[in-house]
């Protein structure tokens, strides 16, 4: 697997010691059959449709926690990047949501499907984080968001290489994810948290719990819309 390297100085990374140490709960994630079915097309489409409903939720609430994190980065010109990947997040990933959800004939500014409790509790962590915890800690808990379908995209997009790629039900999904574009924009934000670990050595315990935590969080998130989790009735 491509993942994040050494910090070019022979030591490794605050980001590549991360990812490793997540590197069971990435495996679980590709093991899982929504994504098994995600990448050979036979994942159903309404559990695709409810995950990203889900991931339309979720997305809206990331943004403003990257946006919360950059206002209060230490590093004007690093915190203007962050500002732009959460506006980036935003146009281009919502544009996909819109999109994907239009060919069934739904309008993303009309769906009323709340957000799971799994979609709440990790972008209501990510958003505390953002608020309140150091923001190396902060952005940590945000990267495997970034890592996790850089991955994914990168490892499925290759099933669209041959003849019949256009005709795979999630090609656009796929070819969104699996953009060098987005897997370099997650490396640029690997290098600013791999910074601030380097600056503050005291923050590295919390910044690898938040990068755990989130890992975990990722997983549930896949699971969740596979599950149809639904918030329980009286």
């Amino acid at each position: 697997m491509v993942g994040p390297g050494d910090d070019g100085g022979g030591r490794v990374s605050f980001s590549a010691d991360a990812w490793s140490a997540a590197r069971p709960w990435y495996d679980a994630i590709r093991r899982h059959p929504f994504l098994t079915g995600l990448a050979d097309g036979s994942l159903d489409r309404a559990v695709f449709l409810r995950y990203i409903v889900d991931d339309a939720h979720y997305l809206s609430r990331f943004a403003r926690a990257l946006a919360t994190t950059a206002a209060r980065w230490p590093e004007p010109v690093q915190a203007a990047r962050l500002a732009r990947f959460a506006a980036g997040a935003v146009d281009a990933e919502r544009l996909l949501h819109a999109a994907l959800l239009a060919d069934e004939g739904m309008d993303i500014d009309a769906v009323d499907a709340e957000p799971t409790p799994t979609c709440l509790a990790y972008v209501n962590t990510l958003q505390s984080d953002a608020a309140q915890a150091p923001a190396g800690v902060a952005l940590a808990g945000l990267l495997p968001c970034f890592r996790v379908y850089t991955e994914v995209g990168r490892e499925l997009v290759t099933v669209l290489d041959g003849a019949d790629g256009d005709q795979h039900p999630y090609a656009a999904w796929l070819r969104t994810y699996g953009d060098p574009v987005f897997a370099e924009d997650t490396r640029t934000a690997e290098s600013f948290v791999d910074d601030q670990a380097e600056r503050h050595p005291g923050t590295v315990e919390a910044m690898h719990a938040a990068y755990a935590q989130a890992t975990r969080f990722e997983w549930m998130f896949w699971d969740a819309a596979w599950r149809g989790e639904t918030w329980p009735k009286p």
